[in-house]
């Protein structure tokens, strides 16, 4: 149970009368000289203190404005007077101004500090010998636990109690000291875990009956009642009919885990009857299942296949731990089976369960490549740049940053043939040079696979099959790289660059491959293929373009050819033509 609000409460009524006895009035005689209404410089006879909120939260956001009123005994408020703010408990404050304003006040405002626990902080404003006080409390903190088993033997050993410490937005309290006091097994104090966990391990007395587990911190405490008794009994079945039945995890996207790493995520369970009233005593088991109502292979809840019982609350809670393993997109399930008697198992076809999804995703899951239209001319206009997007995320679709990003690119194909004058630049021939303006007719050009077969650089037998003494296209014709560090930005993104010679441009086309490390799945490499583009403007302009014949050749047509080595061959293959 939570026993601190009331306590809470007290606290704060008897510190509120009595600031309102010691803090509003006349002080008696006035520690300051002079008139107000003379010559002398005006004197403060009375000091109040009044704050914006009698509590707050414990989240760290949520501060109290406290603001000091100087005025005579008459109420006149006075400018000038000087005010010093001082607050307890672990808080903090900043003052807006050393003395009084021309309205008589001055301002601090106060925030909980470091410590997240529930308490009464008090504000005291002091000028001269005149002081006044006001106190907020700090609310928020919730100790909830889980008894594992709820039921054990005399002298049993394995128990525990597992305890979770959350703030009011319920997120976890790390580091916090806890203390458990648990009857003839005395006292045990320990700090919260990263999760705000603190697991109790005990052997069981050897005599029977209730022992009450109670656990303190943050300013909050909580009992477990574990039965010790020999087998064969169990608590009281739940009374009434369940009308709602529901689980829930938070967060529902946890990270996988390591040898090192104990990510986890909440689960709660909820049963409530008529009247949307709490039902005690149901009991529930936890499985993870995949979307096919499988096992999950990996992965394990912190009450392992134990009942767990509802508390007062309704409430029945767990953890799931995810191994190693990522999934799907809502690829887990979490099943909480219940019935208001002790049962066996827990199966995707048991009668009564209630089921929520989550997803476990650490690895990067999916890789994305992306451009726009811009070409950009490079350092001294000799070449093109294009620029391309990579993203990466995980199996949520949450961005993933600092993921090592590896491009490359192939040149899978080249092209032969020219471009010719019309309206505009494109490719094609002349068929009459002797009309005005002469015939052109569009032709797109010969592709030909690149002749370097298993692109290792290297002239072999059988590649060079236009017999120039090279390999066409060369690896070099462009060039990829990554900008920045080669890894993906906070935002899972990362910037990658081609660049061409401008004379190369429409006349390779290209393929480029991003694999990202770390990725698991068949998603970790994406491609884009296209033929290298060209501006518009270099089309649309009366000057030739740079890329007005192609580099590889310009042979359309079946012909014969006398090769560099003396060879002559008949009617030959545009792509095995050397010009």
């Amino acid at each position: 149970m939570n026993k601190t609000l009331n306590i809470l409460l007290g606290l704060l009524t008897a510190a509120l009368l009595a600031s309102c006895g010691g803090g509003g009035g006349d002080a008696g005689t006035s520690p300051f000289t002079g008139d107000p209404n003379g010559g002398s410089d005006p004197t403060a006879a009375r000091l109040t203190l009044l704050l914006n909120a009698t509590s707050i939260n414990n989240s760290g956001a949520a501060t109290v404005t406290a603001t000091a009123t100087a005025a005579t005994s008459a109420g006149q408020a006075l400018s000038g007077i000087p005010i010093t703010f001082s607050v307890d408990n672990g808080a903090t404050f900043t003052q807006s101004t050393a003395t009084t304003g021309t309205n008589g006040q001055s301002t601090a405002v106060v925030s909980i500090g470091a410590d997240p626990s529930n308490r009464v902080i008090t504000v005291r404003a002091t000028s001269g010998s005149l002081s006044a006080s006001a106190p907020f409390a700090v609310t928020g903190a919730a100790l909830s636990g889980t008894t594992i088993p709820a039921i054990v033997a005399p002298g049993s050993t394995g128990n525990k109690v597992d305890f979770r410490l959350v703030n009011a937005n319920g997120a976890a309290m790390i580091g916090q000291t806890i203390t458990i006091v648990a009857g003839s097994l005395g006292t045990t104090t320990g700090t919260t875990g990263v999760n705000g966990e603190y697991s109790y391990a005990y052997t069981a007395p050897a005599a029977t009956g209730p022992l009450d587990v109670t656990a303190t911190a943050g300013g909050v405490s909580n009992t477990q009642t574990v039965t010790v008794q020999s087998s064969g009994s169990s608590p009281p079945s739940a009374v009434g009919t369940i009308q709602s039945a529901s689980v829930s995890a938070n967060p529902s996207v946890v990270s996988t885990n390591t040898a090192t790493t104990n990510n986890r995520t909440e689960v709660r369970a909820l049963f409530v009857g008529l009247n949307n009233l709490p039902i005690r005593n149901v009991r529930v088991r936890f499985r993870a299942e995949d979307l096919a109502g499988n096992l999950l292979p990996d992965g394990s809840f912190s009450t392992a296949d134990n009942l767990v019982y509802s508390d007062a609350s309704g409430i029945a809670t767990t953890a799931f731990v995810p191994g190693a393993r990522s999934s799907p997109t809502n690829g887990v399930i979490i099943r909480a089976c219940y019935s208001a008697i002790d049962f066996a198992t827990c199966t995707p076809t048991a009668p009564l369960s209630a089921t929520t999804t989550i997803t476990v995703a650490a690895e990067p899951l999916s890789v994305s490549i992306g451009s726009n239209n811009v070409i950009i001319s490079g350092p001294s206009n000799l070449t093109y740049r294009r620029e391309f997007v990579v993203l990466v995320v995980d199996a949520s679709g949450r961005a993933k940053g600092n993921v090592d990003i590896v491009p490359s690119i192939d040149l899978e194909r080249y092209y032969k043939g020219q471009y010719v004058r019309g309206a505009t630049w494109f490719k094609g021939y002349v068929v009459n040079p002797n009309t005005t303006p002469p015939q052109n007719a569009a032709h797109p050009g010969i592709e030909c696979f690149n002749e370097d077969i298993n692109r290792n650089a290297v002239n072999e037998s059988g590649e060079d099959i236009n017999r120039n003494a090279a390999l066409e296209p060369r690896k070099s014709d462009v060039a990829i790289s990554i900008v920045g560090n080669g890894k993906t930005d906070d935002n899972g993104a990362a910037k990658v660059v081609i660049e061409y010679p401008q004379n190369v441009g429409s006349w390779l086309r290209v393929k480029i491959l991003i694999a990202a490390t770390g990725v698991s799945g068949t998603e970790g490499r994406a491609t884009w293929t296209e033929i290298l583009p060209v501006p518009i403007d270099a089309i649309s302009a009366a000057a030739a373009p740079a890329f007005i014949v192609s580099p590889y050749g310009v042979a359309i047509f079946n012909e014969d050819v006398t090769y560099p080595d003396g060879l002559f061959v008949t009617n030959v293959a545009p792509c095995q033509n050397p010009r």
